[in-house]
């Protein structure tokens, strides 16, 4: 009997254990298909008596479902009663046997990532009544063999449940965070605490910003287009100097942006399409975005775009959703939650790891309150992130 406490010992043994043995019969939570022990499992089929392999919470890989489908010795839980969570690997001849059991599922973060514990326990070390015990054990478990049909049904919903998964281990667009969300000051805050941060807000003061936002929000509100909204008022929304929207170089001076401030004041039509694909109410879609980001390029055909005059936009349409991003606050954002190379952020990063990332903390997602100028502030919270983390340049 020994202890398997490292991932490379767990896979040495697991590919031993495979190629040695004529039987096999396992049950497993879960299960991936990218490491060399699923790929030496699918070479020996003919061994597996038994296998029986959990989906809840779609972490099994849909490939593994594809390569054991029409098998009658593989089955799979597909909707348990509780977490089906077994983790029981059994390899036997007629004349000696071993069992590993523990925590390791037979997926990629057991073999090469994760912190497991088991034991490897042989016909050496076990009663002779062990291995059919065992062995009774996994027969007994429920599931099914299952269709290409199943196999099928299961990837379409495992590929909408990606982001969720992703959300609960802390992952945006597939980057992991440096730390845990719970060491994040602002992913952790209640909206009663959110607000009383940015109340504090120093540099420019609350209720000045509210104003400008007010300002802002009325013009977008008269026009039915952006290049309908006077000149100078457009300056102002998109963080130009303006002598129509007080503080118009608040939540992302845009000064600096020569490029941006010639298409602006050229009334570069790209922006106004842009901007026409993100609501005035209502939940944002990705898809919207995208479409802003697309629209807003054609602006830039030899390029000097950036990220900061995008969000910008974005932002004072919809300071619900949006924070405009910049040399300003981009640095405490991104120690705040764990952001790694802040200066790649680009287009398709800061949807996933700014805009979805902030949608996720309680803050956010808290109910609108009744008190009028507390109101104002929730409907434009993401943009009063910059309250928090602004710093002067």
């Amino acid at each position: 009997m020994k202890l398997i406490s490292t991932n490379t010992a767990l896979k040495s043994n697991l590919l031993r254990l495979i190629r040695k043995y004529d039987n096999i019969s396992f049950g497993t939570a879960w299960a991936s298909s990218e490491t060399d022990v699923f790929a030496e499992l699918t070479k020996a089929k003919a061994k597996i008596t038994t296998g029986v392999i959990g989906t809840h919470f779609y972490q099994t890989h849909p490939d593994v479902l594809d390569e054991f489908v029409g098998s009658s010795q593989v089955r799979f839980v597909l909707q348990p009663e509780g977490v089906f969570h077994p983790k029981v690997f059994v390899f036997w001849t007629d004349k000696s046997w071993e069992i590993l059991i523990g925590s390791a599922n037979l997926t990629a973060g057991a073999i090469k990532a994760n912190t497991e514990l088991s034991t490897l326990i042989s016909h050496e070390d076990g009663t002779p009544e062990l291995l059919d015990e065992v062995l009774a054990t996994i027969d007994g478990y429920k599931g099914r063999p299952i269709s290409q049909i199943d196999a099928d049904n299961y990837r379409r919903i495992w590929k909408l449940k990606a982001p969720v998964r992703d959300k609960l281990e802390g992952t945006y667009g597939g980057n992991p965070a440096a730390k845990p969300e719970v060491e994040s000051p602002v992913m952790t805050m209640d909206w009663p605490t959110f607000y009383a941060e940015i109340k504090k807000d120093k540099a420019h003061g609350f209720t000045d910003r509210l104003g400008m936002l007010d300002q802002v929000a009325n013009e977008f509100a008269k026009a039915q287009n952006f290049n309908d909204i006077p000149f100078q008022e457009r300056l102002g929304i998109a963080g130009l100097r303006s002598n129509a929207i007080k503080n118009s170089e608040w939540f992302g001076s845009m000064v600096g942006a020569g490029k941006f401030y010639k298409l602006m004041n050229a009334s570069e039509p790209a922006f106004s399409v842009a901007l026409d694909a993100i609501p005035p109410t209502g939940a944002v879609t990705r898809h919207q975005y995208d479409t802003f980001i697309r629209e807003y390029l054609k602006a830039f055909p030899n390029g000097r775009d950036g990220l900061g005059t995008a969000t910008r936009l974005l932002s004072m349409k919809r300071p619900d959703t949006f924070l405009c991003v910049d040399g300003a606050n981009l640095k405490k954002l991104a120690q705040d939650v764990g952001m790694k190379r802040p200066d790649k952020l680009d287009y398709e990063r800061y949807w996933t790891e700014v805009v979805e990332r902030l949608q996720q903390a309680p803050w956010w997602q808290s109910q609108e309150p009744k008190q009028t100028s507390e109101a104002k502030a929730w409907r434009a919270r993401a943009a009063m992130l910059d309250a928090i983390f602004y710093e002067a340049k």
